[in-house]
């Protein structure tokens, strides 16, 4: 008999992501009672990734470790975007699970699909391709159970040991991300657009990510709430701002796009390059509309503050 998730691949695939298959993933499965999921679990791998070397991790997650029986998730996010499938069965990702937005606690194995993002989650951020492809595999597989953007849930959201995966994830405005896409942009309203951002902050119409001090050249992403440009004309209604407490060193600066009309894939806008950021200064960049991350590459020995606001006049 096949195993539950044998659909995992043409859903993504679907998706437009890029999809690997390594030997054996539609047969694996760990012990105890097949899936019956009702969301998505985020996990981060802890382990440090790359553009070159980005899904080391995946043969641990089908082998397992040593305190812990493979498989441990059904997909691996690699660094680069790409969608890795390791297991069509049970996986042990997720233990016990508290109640959690609309999904009941209980065996978090039973309950979740389990996606691991490859990447390090204390000193290390999500790719800016790979946050793009866990919002579009997360939106694929909920629509594909039939649940809701609220169905996606973080492992420190769950979890009854204390987990904080994934790291460096605003998991609010990713479940904003995962359900605006699946609203057609002529049909909703920057009002409705808005509500929905607010829902997914707390309420408010700015938040804050705060970048680590960094004494080498790292790159960091910071996510946009998607389509609010288009809906407020395009450009300009959507502002990034960035300060720091002491002068940082700023190699580039850009946005991803990850939407169009015609369903295009993303790219890099904006660009701006190197220049030094003076201490408590603030610069500010509009957002270009179909932007879904701000990204920036630069060192610092004091943390950077990223804000991310909507103009005053659609408060």
């Amino acid at each position: 008999m096949a195993l539950p998730l044998v659909w995992l691949g043409d859903v993504l695939r679907k998706a437009g992501l890029r999809v690997v298959e390594p030997p054996g993933w539609k047969t694996r499965t760990a012990s105890g009672a097949q899936p019956l999921p009702v969301g998505v679990l985020e996990h981060h791998t802890a382990t440090t990734t790359s553009y070159a070397r980005p899904a080391p991790t995946v043969n641990l997650c089908i082998t397992g470790r040593p305190d812990l029986d493979g498989p441990l998730c059904h997909v691996v996010v690699g660094y680069d975007g790409t969608c890795h499938l390791i297991s069509a069965g049970r996986a042990n990702h997720a233990g016990a699970a508290k109640a959690s937005g609309p999904n009941p606690g209980g065996d978090g194995n039973l309950r979740y699909v389990g996606f691991e993002w490859d990447y390090q989650g204390v000193n290390q951020q999500p790719s800016p391709e790979q946050y793009t492809a866990a919002v579009k595999a997360t939106r694929a597989v909920l629509r594909h159970l039939g649940r809701p953007a609220d169905a996606a849930r973080g492992h420190r959201e769950t979890s009854v040991t204390g987990k904080i995966d994934p790291g460096h994830v605003n998991l609010d405005l990713f479940r904003a991300q995962v359900a605006i896409g699946d609203q057609e942009i002529d049909m909703a309203t920057a009002d409705q657009i808005f509500e929905l951002v607010r829902k997914y902050s707390g309420g408010d119409s700015s938040y804050t990510v705060n970048l680590p001090a960094h004494p080498e050249t790292l790159t960091e992403s910071v996510g946009i709430p998607p389509k609010m440009g288009v809906v407020t004309g395009n450009e300009g209604q959507v502002y990034v701002s960035l300060q720091a407490g002491e002068n940082a060193e700023v190699e580039e600066v850009y946005f991803i796009e990850d939407w169009s009309p015609d369903g295009k894939a993303g790219r890099k806008v904006g660009v701006q390059g190197r220049y030094t950021l003076v201490a408590n200064d603030r610069q500010s960049f509009k957002v270009p509309g179909a932007a879904t991350s701000f990204c920036i590459r630069y060192k610092s020995r004091s943390t950077l503050s990223v804000n991310v606001e909507i103009d005053p006049q659609w408060k």
